[in-house]
């Protein structure tokens, strides 16, 4: 039977209220004001204990066998409840399933707070003897503190029968300093291994249901280079083509589509007249022919949806339908979709839920999207909420005034990649002694970042043939490419942007024509603005329909 703790206090439901009330009240008082982006991971931590204090309605434990070290449902004021796992009262390994935690590299969230300081409350006696015995089992989990890796806690009460059990099975699954073995096929091993023993060894030994997403990431990442090696080859000995479309593409061209294809989650982000379009369709018809997808989803200005049917007609024989109508005619388009099913971003804001639950796309291609590069922006979370597979990003601007631009896009496509935002800030940007951005730096590193997931060519130098490879060649470097990948991973990095920290935006902005000028050399801008500095204040701008373009 689930055990549930309040967190409130333990009185009476009248004074449980006022006391909560009081408690929220002392704690938004006693918080401390934030230095700009200038804050430290101690700062942070800090922000995380403050939210999990005031913003943490519910606490409810699954095992009542463990009051402390256990799994707990943990509800939150916006409504979503969050799995957490308590491993330690008084250290930073404890687990919950939101991306903050799972990105921030803090080690913590304010659910993990929450719970925490439910559990203390009205036992605090209790909570310090727990804190000093530890967990009373083997404890698997993902490290988030730093760059995510597996551990293993081990009790430090004394030594019973069935934990020395425990202690000799788990033995085959550590190397000879009785580490845990690191790689994601062993811990799925591992894992698979424990749901086949004992009962005695199952209930001394607890495996993290948090390692899912790492291990789901590491198998998503290996794929997708396998299948690009597997392309190249096949191409290479005929038996794959990449004249998928009824007109041929240019070198260039197919390189965007299979940068699209085997990236899964990418952004193109070639100057206008390229043909982005082309590339996005050529992708989509690549993952059809080699993945089965069935589904796709475009999601583009109003003024561009025709545009987007006639380029589909022109260069694939696939079906579309574009979106009309009030919300019964939506739905109803969304039920018996065509392959391509094209929307504008007005009605992907009432309709995110709607198209995630019943047309359930198998690709989603944002064009235009600078129109999600402001992230605090309703715009914003509704198309970022939309779910897929595979997801094509397309703009000929990824960045217009602010790199925090291009880290709203790239959090749509891989929330992991760029870091929470706090670090982002403190990577890339020059800050003063009030916190606010004053000068960026590291802008090599950036791009060094985003490579991956972001290409990008000039129309010039298309114009002069200097863009990528051709021909067999493209082919031998894309599949060489994919193959030297998989022969040595780099590691992912971990984080995401902080709820809430749409206020830190206005702490600011860069004005600086050298940092401009940096920007244009490291490829991050678009050549042709002919903006001369970056505004001091960053405002959202509008949901204005951008004019129709004459060529892609």
């Amino acid at each position: 039977m689930s055990r549930r703790t309040k967190a409130g206090s333990h009185a009476p439901r009248k004074e449980a209220g006022k006391a909560v009330r009081k408690r929220k009240a002392a704690a938004v008082l006693e918080r401390k004001p934030a230095l700009g982006w200038r804050t430290s991971d101690e700062d942070e931590i800090d922000l995380r204990r403050w939210r999990g204090s005031t913003e943490i309605l519910d606490v409810v434990a699954h095992d009542s066998a463990y009051e402390f070290f256990g799994d707990f449902r943990v509800r939150s004021t916006s409504g979503a409840d969050y799995e957490v796992e308590i491993r330690s009262l008084d250290g930073l390994t404890n687990s919950c399933g939101c991306i903050d935690h799972r990105v921030n590299a803090l080690g913590t969230c304010k659910h993990i707070e929450g719970a925490l300081a439910a559990l203390r409350r009205g036992r605090a006696r209790a909570f310090r003897t727990a804190a000093a015995q530890g967990s009373p089992r083997i404890e698997i989990f993902l490290d988030r503190r730093g760059e995510a890796a597996p551990a293993i806690a081990r009790p430090t009460t004394a030594e019973t029968k069935s934990l020395a059990k425990a202690r000799e099975w788990l033995h085959p699954w550590l190397d000879e300093n009785k580490a845990l073995a690191a790689s994601p096929q062993r811990i799925e091993e591992l894992t698979a291994a424990l749901a086949k023993a004992p009962a005695a060894i199952r209930a001394t030994i607890r495996i993290s249901r948090h390692f899912a997403p790492w291990l789901e990431r590491a198998r998503r990442r290996r794929e997708r280079l396998e299948a690009a090696a597997a392309f190249a080859a096949d191409v290479a000995a005929g038996r794959a083509t990449l004249d998928v479309l009824t007109h041929p593409l240019l070198p260039y061209q197919r390189e965007g589509a299979m940068h699209l294809a085997f990236g899964e989650r990418a952004l193109l982000a070639d100057d206008m007249g390229l043909g982005k379009t082309i590339q996005a369709i050529a992708g989509c018809e690549l993952l059809a022919r080699r993945k089965g997808v069935e589904r796709v989803l475009v999601v583009c200005p109003a003024s561009l949806k025709a545009e987007w049917e006639e380029q589909i007609a022109r260069f694939s024989a696939r079906t579309t339908r574009l979106v009309f109508g009030a919300r019964a005619q939506r739905l109803a388009t969304y039920r018996a979709p065509a392959f391509f099913t094209i929307v504008n971003y007005e009605q992907v804001l009432s309709d995110a839920p709607d198209i995630n639950e019943i047309l359930k796309p198998d690709i989603v291609v944002l064009d235009e999207a600078q129109r999600i590069k402001n992230w605090p922006t309703k715009t914003a979370r509704r198309v970022k909420s939309l779910r897929s597979p595979y997801a094509f990003v397309l703009t000929g601007t990824p960045i217009e005034n602010r790199i925090d631009e291009l880290y709203s896009i790239v959090q749509y496509l891989d929330p992991d990649l760029l870091g929470p935002l706090f670090r982002f800030n403190r990577e890339f940007y020059e800050l003063d002694e009030r916190g606010r951005p004053i000068e960026y730096k590291n802008l090599a590193g950036l791009r060094e970042r985003i490579a991956p997931l972001m290409l990008r060519r000039r129309k010039a130098d298309v114009e002069k043939g200097a863009a990528r490879p051709h021909g067999q060649d493209l082919l031998r470097s894309y599949g060489g490419r994919a193959e030297a990948s998989l022969r040595g991973l780099p590691p992912a990095r971990g984080a995401i942007d902080r709820q809430g920290a749409a206020a830190s935006a206005a702490a600011g902005g860069v004005r600086s024509t050298p940092a401009i000028a940096r920007l244009h050399a490291h490829g991050l801008r678009h050549p042709g603005d002919p903006r001369s500095e970056l505004p001091h204040q960053p405002q959202a701008r509008g949901a204005g329909e951008n004019p129709r373009r004459s060529s892609r």
